[in-house]
């Protein structure tokens, strides 16, 4: 599930909320869960977030994980979507 979460921050240049995540991703799933995933990711340095208004908004970290680790979030996403038959 976090690397569909990330997969589709990725698309979006302004972010996204976990509701609008998991419209998305066409995903029944409760609002607290998502939330669990985005406070994984957001520990682990994947993404960042910020608040707007009463939404928090989160976005892939891009340049500093390809600064840190260039080609790596390309390569599991890519492998990922391999496995899931895309």
């Amino acid at each position: 599930m976090r690397l569909s979460i990330v997969a589709e921050l990725r698309k979006a240049e302004d972010g996204l909320n976990c509701v609008e995540t998991t419209s998305r991703l066409k995903c029944a799933m409760p609002k607290s869960t998502c939330s669990q995933h985005y406070r994984i990711l957001r520990e682990s340095g994947v993404i960042h977030s910020e608040r707007r208004g009463v939404e928090l908004t989160s976005r892939v970290r891009r340049k500093e994980l390809e600064s840190r680790f260039p080609g790596l979030l390309d390569n599991i996403l890519k492998s990922w979507r391999k496995e899931q038959g895309e």
